[in-house]
């Protein structure tokens, strides 16, 4: 079962987010902050994804699909997959665009910590057809199909289960709230 940890805003902040007319939430289970965390994930398509192995950290900006708490990845290759052999812990991370200059407290976004497993269509085709339906992904105006694939590449689901998660979105009163799994 997950919980949330919410430090109270120190109190010079909290007096300058009110004089901005920001409110921050505070939230009385994890499942109340998941509502406000999804919303989030779902109005987002890219997820800069950081893999590594040995003492080199490898970030790639991927689209994702998402149900519950869980992040799905299709990718045909690359260094990640190399990575991902060796260490199955993964750091990722969702921001909206924002000016600083324009709304200092505009700034929206999310941190995670988790494992990944990876699912190859050759491999695993099961989990990778099962993943994919899931994942619900549009080409051409047709569902995609693990057959529209191209035969050339190796398509594989990349499965992200966070452990943590730490959201902030001042703006809508979301100030450092820590999701744990």
């Amino acid at each position: 079962m997950a919980k949330i940890r919410q430090a109270p805003a120190p109190t010079p902040i909290l007096l300058v987010l009110k004089k901005s007319g920001i409110k921050v939430k505070e939230y009385r289970s994890a499942a109340s902050f998941e509502k406000d965390l999804q919303v989030f994930i779902k109005r987002n398509e890219v997820l800069h994804l950081c893999t590594q192995k040995k003492n080199t950290v490898r970030s790639t900006p991927v689209g994702y699909k998402s149900k519950g708490m869980t992040f799905y990845v299709l990718s045909e290759g690359g260094g990640k997959f190399a990575n991902l052999k060796k260490n199955k812990n993964v750091a990722f991370s969702i921001a909206e665009p924002f000016r600083v200059a324009e709304d200092f407290w505009g700034y929206k976004g999310l941190q995670g910590w988790g494992k990944a497993k990876v699912y190859s269509r050759k491999e695993h085709p099961g989990r990778f057809e099962k993943a994919l339906e899931m994942m619900n992904l549009v080409v051409n105006g047709r569902k995609l199909r693990a057959q529209d694939l191209s035969t050339h590449f190796n398509h594989k689901i990349i499965e992200i289960d966070p452990l943590r998660i730490k959201y902030t979105n001042p703006r809508e009163g979301v100030f450092n709230v820590m999701w744990v799994r």
